[in-house]
């Protein structure tokens, strides 16, 4: 198959929370590219968190893109938006995964809104969920049983947010499982990660069949 994927993440460990499993499943058919647009230095010390999503890039032989906007400042700007249109002029993706345009986190609603206009002219685009989505109702689903134990794994490469969830005692691989479970009764699995789609076109996938 000659897929290419697209991940856009506003934070390191963005992705891995939303979309890791199915990004592992993918990876075994198609070249994975990942664009994270700030470094997440309000959530800790950005040499660290570079550090650690380059390690789970590595794990998912994927090519890492920066954005170089400021965590909490990102606004909905033609900056923003041609900067994700660059990367996809470049890599000409079959397929983006975004977050999720209705979130508590400022920057997550804004860099969703800003994909939507960057992928106007793309026919498969879907919204990941984060922590801090809101009214998030999947209609797509991707069973992750087989790969649950490998994103709990990409999950605790990113060493210093494992227990950042501002939710006492609570961790994000916790989290990350009561999801995948959710998600997956969801589904009538086990595991699953849930989609939104802004467009699915389903003449492509019958195609790589």
């Amino acid at each position: 198959m000659n897929i290419n994927i697209l991940v856009i993440s506003t934070h390191p460990d963005d992705f891995e929370f939303g979309c890791g499993g199915t990004l592992l499943k993918f990876s075994k058919i198609a070249r994975i590219y990942v664009l994270v647009i700030t470094k997440g230095e309000i959530g800790g010390k950005p040499e660290v968190r570079q550090k650690e999503q380059q390690k789970v890039c590595s794990v998912l032989n994927a090519k890492l893109y920066w954005g170089e906007f400021k965590d909490t400042e990102v606004s909905m700007s033609k900056t923003l938006i041609d900067k994700i249109e660059t990367v996809i002029t470049e890599i000409k993706p079959s397929i983006i995964f975004s977050p999720y345009y209705e979130d508590t986190h400022q920057d997550h609603r804004n860099v969703a809104q800003a994909t939507i206009t960057a992928t106007r002219y793309i026919r498969n685009v879907l919204f990941y969920e984060s922590p801090t989505s809101i009214d998030f109702n999947p209609s797509v689903f991707v069973d992750i049983g087989e790969v649950l134990d490998a994103k709990l794994k990409l999950l605790k490469l990113h060493k210093s947010q494992i227990y950042a969830t501002k939710v006492k005692k609570l961790s994000i691989i916790e989290s990350a499982i009561s999801t995948a479970i959710f998600r997956g009764y969801q589904n009538r699995v086990k595991y699953a990660e849930g989609f939104v789609p802004l467009r699915l076109a389903l003449d492509f996938w019958i195609s790589k069949l």
